[in-house]
């Protein structure tokens, strides 16, 4: 059972690295040509304070732009009494086709053992499919995705799972003021491994800062990320999951995140 525990904290850990690059992504779609991911915070965005905002703890309905390469590195705190260990995850992956005129399809690779005897000995590949709804005026997306679709080492055990989210992008107190991400969705495996609910509420307050809260099906998130002055694509956050100790798994997760647009030549 401890075994078992451990892997799921591996996959959660993982899970936080990827959606931490994600959200804000969308965001640059509202403009002609498509942008970021369900896992990047607004990093193409940095040069445009206004545009900063992301969303830290779950998914989003945001695909990346076409073009498009991000990576994840995570280092998150054991909850083991007394433990002072932390457990390291990756994850990589890439964009494909126009979420704005067609379907986004981002492929992406969770890496969740990261040690020096058994480095990439375990993880799990996803897919995730989205798409702009409505005008560019209603900054509404939707995404699919599809977790463990192949898996290996300690991750074999886990079955494919589902979520389906919705993102809606919008501004605080009208065009001038600070801009939100707001997500909600439902997933196959978010509540002991049922299907539940997932929410969360992102807000950027200045060109290099953000903060976000979340419920990812059984526990409650909190996040902040800042944008690296100087460095271009890059994101530092911070977060808390299970902030209020609900499945006794407090943890804090350290990721640094980045994006590399037009990567293979294709993008807009």
């Amino acid at each position: 059972m401890a075994e078992t525990a451990s892997v799921g904290r591996r996959r959660a850990w993982a899970l936080v690295a990827a959606s931490s690059l994600l959200p804000s992504a969308a965001l640059a779609q509202e403009t002609p040509a498509p942008n970021l991911l369900d896992l990047l915070q607004a990093l193409e965005l940095a040069t445009r304070p206004a545009l900063n905002v992301t969303l830290q703890g779950i998914g989003s309905g945001t695909v990346v732009p076409d073009g498009t390469l991000f990576g994840s590195v995570s280092g998150t705190t054991e909850r083991s009494p007394g433990s002072d260990e932390v457990d390291g995850s990756l994850s990589f992956g890439a964009g494909f086709g126009d979420a704005v005129s067609g379907i986004g399809v981002q492929p992406s690779v969770s890496v969740t053992s990261v040690e020096d005897e058994d480095f990439g000995d375990s993880g799990y590949l996803s897919l995730k499919f989205g798409r702009r709804l409505g005008g560019a005026d209603l900054r509404l997306y939707g995404a699919i995705t599809l977790d463990n679709i192949a898996t290996w080492g300690d991750s074999n055990d886990n079955s494919v799972e589902t979520t389906v989210a919705l993102t809606k992008f919008g501004r605080l107190g009208g065009s001038w003021g600070k801009p939100y991400m707001l997500t909600v969705g439902a997933g196959s495996h978010v509540h002991d491994d049922d299907a539940g609910l997932i929410a969360g509420f992102g807000l950027g307050l200045t060109q290099y800062l953000g903060t976000s809260v979340s419920y990812s099906g059984d526990y409650a998130n909190i996040g902040f990320w800042v944008n690296l002055p100087g460095v271009k694509n890059t994101t530092l956050s911070l977060t808390c999951n299970d902030v209020f100790d609900e499945e006794d798994s407090r943890r804090a997760t350290l990721s640094l995140t980045f994006a590399v647009k037009n990567a293979f030549g294709t993008g807009s």
